[in-house]
């Protein structure tokens, strides 16, 4: 009876190890760009790897709170969905209509306190609120006009731009 309940243990934590290690490499596969593999350099550059599906994801923090960004650079600005703009207790602006991919949506804008991923930070970053986004972010243009965007292979390179100077008069 005693080596049944042993072997019967010793598979359910093989198993344990096999759920476990499926859900690393599939987390993994989704965001390639966990906060601990970021590659960084001197703050003013950011290296990402593709994700299986193609896409660019990262974490990041708004006011403090962890966030899931997807990068998009065919979205104006940096939208997110209406129940994580209430979880993270944005305030209510102005409304809009956005035309999406899959029609028009109407939607609010807001302001964010704080906003950052990897060694950037923001400070009032305005943002657009959809109802049905879910609680993946869309990192829109009017951040990424930021830095200057390069693709080389499945690695997406952003180095923060520098500032043009004042015109001359």
């Amino acid at each position: 009876m005693r080596s049944t309940f042993s072997i019967f243990l010793l598979w359910l934590l093989v198993a344990g190890g096999i759920y476990w290690g499926f859900n690393i490499l599939i987390a993994y596969q989704y965001n390639p760009n966990a906060a601990s593999s970021l590659s960084a350099e001197q703050g003013q550059q950011l290296i990402l790897k593709r994700s299986k599906d193609g896409h660019f994801r990262l974490n990041g923090l708004i006011n403090g709170e962890p966030v899931l960004l997807l990068i998009d650079t065919g979205a104006t600005a940096m939208t997110l969905g209406a129940p994580l703009a209430e979880r993270l207790q944005l305030k209510v602006g102005a409304t809009f209509v956005s035309q999406t991919a899959n029609g028009a949506a109407e939607g609010y804008q807001s302001k964010l306190a704080s906003f950052s991923f990897g060694p950037f930070n923001f400070k009032n970053v305005t943002v657009g609120v959809v109802p049905q986004l879910g609680d993946e972010i869309l990192l829109g243009m009017n951040v990424l006009k930021r830095f200057d965007v390069t693709l080389k292979g499945d690695e997406m390179i952003l180095n923060l731009a520098k500032p043009n100077p004042p015109p001359s008069l």
